[in-house]
């Protein structure tokens, strides 16, 4: 699970007071999005090159450089044990001192049971059955999403600005959330991710790029993984749901009708005549809008 390193919260309060997203500091730096992630969130090292390169792409001051020059040496030399118990912290400490006196064949032991514990986590991943979570009927879900869609934006914006949101937006309510990108080989087919108990949302480079961009399918991807990150990401020992189980108990259903009136809100349906109109008016996916108008003329908001 990523967490945001000294370097990276100094480098994203840096971004949002300029209003830069990763996408803009990314592509000012020629430079993956999915890189400048790793950097903030401590899976890459921080290149030697990479300071300067920063403060001349974000056009830094002296004091705002030499704050992130200072927040990149505690990052070079910070070792995180702060979530661990005290006897785990005396281990990891007494294993660094014997380190080189541990046989290599207990070191790739350790390593495969330490790998296999960080693959074991519970992400909540983009497939037609999710996990078993607390149930909510559809009437819920259109009222929280309603609600969420409230905080962010005017009642007479139609289509809402996920990205915005969470590069900007959200961490004024969450300090601590931030978004995370991973290359595309890195998430085994996944699209996005929230991990339990996490302040982030991983996406797939492609995704996050996309949904910047504005591509439809990958914006609703966003809405999707936000309402995972709202909902869903305290859920603890989760299981699979299975046949036996009401879809309104569905983590992945629930999102969806989340995502879906979050892009649609029924507060906009008289302005549309078609789910096509709806589609381009809100920025989101034709199959989906069309989805979603099925579901609201059901309900009986479109006669």
């Amino acid at each position: 699970m990523a967490k945001l390193t000294p370097f990276g919260v100094e480098l994203r309060k840096l971004r949002l007071d300029k209003e830069m997203r990763l996408l803009d500091l990314a592509e000012k730096m020629e430079q993956s999005t999915a890189f400048v992630s790793a950097i903030e969130t401590g899976r890459k090292q921080i290149p030697d090159s990479y300071l300067h390169k920063v403060a001349k792409a974000m056009e830094l001051s002296a004091d705002e450089t030499r704050r992130l020059r200072t927040a990149a040496e505690k990052t070079r030399k910070e070792v995180r044990v702060d979530s661990l118990s005290g006897d785990q912290r005396e281990l990891v400490a007494a294993f660094a001192r014997k380190l080189d006196d541990v046989p290599s064949a207990m070191i790739e032991a350790l390593k495969k049971i330490v790998l296999k514990s960080i693959g074991a986590e519970t992400p909540f991943f983009r497939k037609r059955r999710g996990i078993v979570v607390p149930p909510m009927s559809t009437t819920a879900l259109r009222t929280f999403a309603d609600k969420v869609r409230s905080v962010f934006v005017p009642d007479d914006r139609i289509d809402f600005p996920i990205m915005e949101v969470l590069e900007f937006k959200l961490t004024k309510i969450l300090p601590d959330f931030f978004i995370d990108v991973e290359e595309v080989e890195e998430m085994d087919g996944d699209e996005a991710r929230v991990y339990a108990g996490s302040d982030s949302i991983v996406f797939r480079k492609d995704v996050y790029e996309g949904a910047c961009r504005g591509n439809r399918r990958d914006r609703f991807t966003a809405c999707h993984e936000f309402a995972h990150f709202l909902m869903h990401r305290d859920v603890k020992l989760a299981r699979a749901r299975e046949d036996g189980d009401k879809i309104y108990t569905d983590s992945e259903w629930q999102a969806d009708e989340f995502a879906g009136t979050l892009m649609m809100s029924p507060r906009h349906l008289k302005q549309f005549n078609c789910p096509e109109d709806a589609a381009d008016a809100c920025n989101m996916n034709p199959a989906a809008a069309r989805v979603m108008w099925s579901k609201y003329t059901k309900e009986g908001k479109i006669t």
